[in-house]
């Protein structure tokens, strides 16, 4: 017999298909997957939860976004992010020359932990959206843009520009009264990498990138 708390959350949206199910991240209740009217939320029956919400333009703008964070990436990490003159010694850095003297200085683990976190996640999931998106546009059948946004999943925890950032400002904050500090274009760089990445992870529809993938065809089986 069937189930009513299948269609009870919105009973006039239309269904995506058949056997499409959904699966509530707080209480697990399965709803049938619906197409939700854009702006608009999905939410459970049970908890109250929201499922997913239907976002404007969702591929076209995380492509756009990804490729530029992809374009800021390098300018980000290899140009100079500050310069400190004390004294009459002048030095600059950026996030490669930080993790260098993490690694000279005996803290290996912690350099490993920076180069990943600040450099290698950042860069590969700026990628993978990349690359997911303009599959999604190209309409390829490939099962390979499927494996990679799910291993998005995983890396999303992972990439923490928004820590380094943090310690960027609390270094301004400890050393403008001990030194000069100029702020150099790596900064801008960096702050606007931050951003683009932040506004590409809010511009994603997940739930829409799922059935646009099964509407292209692609199965995790082939």
């Amino acid at each position: 017999m069937k189930d009513p708390t299948l269609d009870a959350f919105a009973p006039h949206l239309k269904r995506q298909g058949p056997n499409g199910l959904t699966a509530c991240p707080e209480c697990d209740l399965l709803l049938r997957d619906i197409a939700v009217g854009t702006g608009l939320k999905s939410r459970c029956p049970r908890c109250g939860s929201v499922l997913f919400t239907s976002k404007k333009n969702t591929v076209e703008r995380t492509l756009a976004l990804s490729l530029t964070g992809l374009i800021l990436f390098f300018p980000a990490i290899g140009l100079p992010i500050m310069t400190l003159n004390a004294m009459g010694l002048e030095q600059a850095t950026n996030l490669v020359h930080g993790i260098a003297v993490l690694f000279r200085s005996g803290f290996h683990m912690v350099a490993i932990l920076v180069l990943l976190t600040g450099v290698a996640v950042p860069f590969i999931k700026l990628l993978v959206l990349f690359t997911v998106s303009l599959s999604i546009v190209l309409k390829s059948k490939s099962r390979y843009p499927t494996l990679a946004f799910r291993a998005y999943h995983f890396l999303d925890e992972w990439g923490m520009l928004e820590i380094y950032m943090l310690g960027i400002l609390v270094s301004i904050v400890k050393l403008k009264d001990l030194a000069q500090l100029s702020y150099d274009m790596g900064l801008v760089c960096f702050a606007a990498l931050l951003i683009i990445t932040i506004c590409a992870a809010i511009s994603l529809d997940e739930h829409r990138y799922w059935l646009l993938m099964d509407g292209n065809g692609r199965k995790f089986h082939e």
